[in-house]
C-alpha cells in the first residue's frame, strides 16, 4: 500500500511524483479553458419563462438583474403602467398588455359556481386560457417570455400562479424591491426594532375563508404592515383597534418609492380617522402600526439649566 503525506499547496511547491504533477497540470488547463473548477457541475441552462419584479415607485428602483432578464426576453406581458415606465427596455420586443388579473378562480371548479360569480369566473378563465396558449406557443417557437410585476412578485403578486401553471417550463423568479421596503425607507424606521418585539407581520385586508384576520394577528402587538389594495380605510383602523390601545402609533405611506409624490402621515389609532379621510388616500398606500414607530435607542436628553 502506498502512503502519501499531506503537504500544503503553497507557492513554489513541486511534487516529486510525475502522475500527481500531471493531474495538477490537466486540472489547471481545464480551469483556464472552461472557467469552471474541476469537479463542479456546469450551471443550468437559462429558463424560457421569467417572472420579474420591477420594483415599486420610480423606475430607478428596478434591479440590474431584472434589467438583464428583460433584455434576454423576446415576449413581455405587463400592465400598461409598467410598459410606459420601462419603455427603454422594451424596444424591439413583443409586448402584451391586458393579461393582468388572471389569478381569481385559478384551480377552482367553475361548474360549482352560480349566477354572476360563475359568469365572472368563466370570463377570467377564457382570458387566462388565451394567455396560457400565447405563452406556450412563444416558448415552443424558441422565444423567451417574461411577466413583469410591480414590487416583489412573491408578495401579493398577481402573477404568482404562473409558477404552478408553467412548472414544466422551469420558470425563474427575479426578485424585486417591495413597496414594503420602500415604505420602510420612507419612515426611516426599522420595523424589526422596538422596546418589546422583534417581528413584523405583512398582511392585507381580511379575505373570505382566511383565518389570519387582522384582529387575531394584532394580539401579538408586533409591528404590522398592511398592503391595503383598495381596502376600506375606516374598517381597517377599527380592526386594528380591537387589540391595540388608542395611543398606538400608526403611519400611512402614500406612493412608496415615488420620490416626487411619496408622503408619510404619522398619527395614532385613536386619532388617525379624524386626521385622515379614506377618500383622500390613493390606491398606492400602506398602513404601518406598532410601537416601532416611536422607538429610539437613546431617548432625547433635556440639557441641564444654566
Amino acid at each position: 500500500m502506498n502512503h502519501f503525506s499531506c503537504k500544503p499547496f503553497a507557492s513554489g511547491y513541486r511534487s516529486n511524483r510525475p502522475h500527481i504533477r500531471g493531474c495538477l497540470v490537466i486540472g489547471v488547463l481545464i480551469l483556464c479553458l472552461t472557467g469552471v473548477p474541476v469537479g463542479l457541475a456546469q450551471q443550468s441552462p437559462p429558463s424560457s419563462v421569467y417572472l420579474i419584479g420591477v420594483g415599486p415607485g420610480d423606475p430607478d428602483l428596478i434591479t440590474l438583474r431584472a434589467i438583464e432578464a428583460i433584455r434576454k426576453s423576446d415576449v413581455i406581458f405587463c400592465s400598461p403602467g409598467i410598459a410606459q415606465k420601462f419603455t427603454e427596455y422594451l424596444q424591439g420586443k413583443t409586448v402584451h398588455e391586458g393579461f393582468w388579473r388572471l389569478f381569481p378562480y385559478y384551480g377552482a371548479d367553475i361548474s360549482k359556481l352560480e349566477g354572476q360569480e360563475r359568469a365572472e369566473a368563466e370570463a377570467i378563465a377564457a382570458r387566462r386560457n388565451q394567455f396560457i396558449r400565447m405563452v406556450r406557443d412563444a416558448v415552443a417557437a424558441g422565444q423567451t417570455v417574461a411577466f413583469l410585476d410591480n414590487g416583489d412578485p412573491m408578495i401579493y403578486g398577481p402573477f404568482s400562479w404562473t409558477l404552478e401553471e408553467f412548472e414544466d417550463l422551469k420558470p425563474k423568479v427575479i426578485p424585486g424591491v417591495s413597496a414594503f421596503n420602500a415604505g420602510n425607507a420612507a419612515l426611516c424606521k426599522s420595523v424589526t426594532v422596538s422596546s418589546d418585539t422583534k417581528s413584523v407581520i405583512l398582511t392585507a385586508m381580511d379575505w373570505p375563508g382566511k383565518t389570519d384576520t387582522i384582529d387575531k394577528l394584532s394580539t401579538l402587538r408586533c409591528s404590522m404592515v398592511i398592503f391595503t389594495m383598495r381596502a376600506e380605510f375606516e374598517d381597517l383602523i377599527r380592526r386594528l383597534s380591537v387589540n391595540w390601545p388608542p395611543d398606538t402609533p400608526v403611519a400611512i405611506v402614500k406612493f412608496a418609492g415615488y420620490k416626487d409624490t411619496e408622503e408619510v402621515i404619522q398619527s395614532t389609532l385613536g386619532k388617525v380617522l379624524d386626521e385622515v379621510r379614506g377618500s383622500d388616500l390613493p390606491f398606492e398606500y400602506m398602513i404601518y402600526c406598532g410601537d416601532f414607530l416611536k422607538f429610539r435607542y437613546k431617548e432625547a436628553k433635556v440639557p441641564p439649566p444654566h
